[in-house]
């Protein structure tokens, strides 16, 4: 995932304008990769696009 950011300037700029906000996969049908729809869920893909975002901000992407 690291790789498509630093590839693609456009999605970069995106990611890094969502400043500190905290990124959630709002889905009901999957509580690993998103949220379970009530906030309950593992939020795979949030944590993992923070954890790019703070890499690219310490300029390791």
């Amino acid at each position: 995932m690291l790789a498509e950011f630093s590839q693609h300037p456009e999605l970069r700029e995106l990611l890094l304008a969502t400043g500190e906000a905290r990124l959630v996969e709002h889905r009901e049908k999957d509580s690993d990769w998103g949220d379970g729809g009530d906030g309950r869920g593992r939020n795979m893909l949030g944590l993992l696009l923070m954890d790019v975002r703070q890499q690219m901000r310490e300029g390791l992407a």
